[in-house]
């Protein structure tokens, strides 16, 4: 690393190591990672240990909207001296480019709010399931590329549970294969984040006499501006897959006390995940619905692209307000000189079926082409001067091509409706 010791604050020794350390993460399965023990110099952690926030209940609301035994502080700045250096460190270009160079990925990106980042504080009795993590910040924009979490934990015992765990497919209890590290004190894991990058936790389970600890840790998330196109999915929260049922319950075995109250404990946190998932169905279609609203309050103001001494008189149904056309597409236009032509003017993507566009005038046609992929012009000459306003048809008899998310009937991209006079009208 090209830094000065004072600003470098990574184990000189693990420092060194960054080719290595490069190739495990890289060879990895289920997906990339590194386990990288003795992380930051050894003063620097026991700093950031000995000035390790005190746990607050405010900082500890659950996703469903409960107090519960994990506490976030994503204000790591605002803790101490040491946070506010380890801020600095993390933001700075010398520890940005040593992560590039252990996960071969370049240009990394610190979320300046470290959204969900920050110091994690769990107590005795917390857990956390498999899940892969949201993959977008929206606030920025920036794709969701690395965790890496550094552990302060010391003495840890791995029968106290709370182990980092990498499964390989949760989904599949019966399939699936769990690796787990221990997370001991200034333990480093590095992995990647992406639709199947799955981690978690199993519930810590103190001794009586240890239950004054918890399982402390600091979570770093790092982004890129881009990412491989065959990785970009729709953005999405994180995603949780719920434990399975004890090993232990088999044909045959018979039920104990404890194995009664733990399968009540299981169901009851899967009703909480589904009660979490129907209100935020709820909440994602009273914002659709919303949105619908406006979007339609807006076609209700689409204008034609009119050129020409014309006006439009009332709303263009089947028009919308990013002037794509459906498949028929009304208006009454008014002239301000007599029109004695009308010029159409569009463009379908590429992949649209081969079809026809019609103009009808009062009903009748008055001009029409064939149209496939790309700009057109259609000319329709009328009969005589149009004086008086007159109501307008545009048909097309193929639909475009267009993304699979857009459910509109969209059939081209209106550009212009000219209308021509005749040199000498008034």
């Amino acid at each position: 690393m090209n830094a000065t010791k004072e600003r470098t604050r990574i184990q000189p020794a693990t420092g060194a190591r960054a080719d290595e350390l490069r190739r495990t993460f890289l060879h990895a399965r289920p997906f990339r990672h590194v386990v990288i023990d003795d992380f930051f110099e050894n003063d620097y952690a026991e700093r950031l240990l000995d000035e390790f926030p005190s746990f607050d209940q405010r900082l500890a609301i659950s996703e469903s909207g409960h107090i519960g035994g994990k506490a976030v502080n994503t204000k790591i700045a605002a803790i101490s001296p040491a946070y506010e250096d380890l801020y600095g460190f993390i933001s700075s270009k010398p520890f940005l480019e040593y992560v590039s160079r252990l996960s071969g990925l370049p240009d990394l990106i610190l979320d300046p709010a470290m959204f969900g980042g920050g110091t994690h504080e769990n107590l005795h009795g917390q857990e956390l399931d498999p899940h892969v993590d949201f993959n977008l910040d929206q606030a920025e924009q920036l794709h969701r590329r690395l965790n890496l979490i550094v552990y302060l934990n010391k003495g840890w015992c791995p029968e106290w549970g709370g182990g980092l765990e990498i499964h390989s497919n949760p989904r599949r209890p019966e399939e699936n294969q769990i690796q787990t590290y221990n997370p001991i004190f200034n333990r480093a894991v590095l992995f990647e984040t992406n639709e199947y990058s799955w981690h978690g936790f199993p519930k810590i389970e103190l001794p009586e006499d240890k239950r004054h600890l918890s399982r402390k840790s600091i979570s770093i998330y790092l982004y890129t501006k881009d990412r491989p196109a065959e990785e970009i999915a729709p953005r999405h929260g994180t995603f949780y897959v719920q434990r399975p049922l004890p090993q232990g319950l088999a044909p045959g075995h018979v039920l104990s006390a404890e194995d009664i109250l733990e399968l009540r404990r299981l169901l009851i946190r899967r009703d909480h995940w589904i009660e979490s998932y129907q209100r935020k169905e709820l909440d994602d279609s009273r914002r659709t619905e919303a949105l619908i609203s406006h979007i339609r309050s807006l076609e209700k103001c689409a204008r034609l692209p009119l050129t020409g001494n014309v006006l439009q008189e009332g709303p263009a149904p089947g028009l919308h307000a990013d002037l794509w056309a459906s498949r028929s597409v009304k208006a009454r236009i008014a002239p301000l000189k007599p029109v004695t032509e009308l010029k159409l003017r569009g463009t379908r993507p590429e992949g649209s079926a081969a079809g026809v566009v019609r103009i009808l005038v009062n009903g009748a046609q008055k001009g029409s082409g064939e149209v496939g992929a790309g700009p057109f012009s259609i000319l329709a000459r009328l009969q005589r001067k149009q004086r008086e306003p007159f109501d307008i048809e545009v048909l097309c008899d193929s639909p475009a091509a267009k993304p699979a998310e857009d459910l509109r009937d969209l059939a081209f991209l209106m550009i212009e409706l000219g209308a021509l006079h005749p040199r000498w009208s008034v």
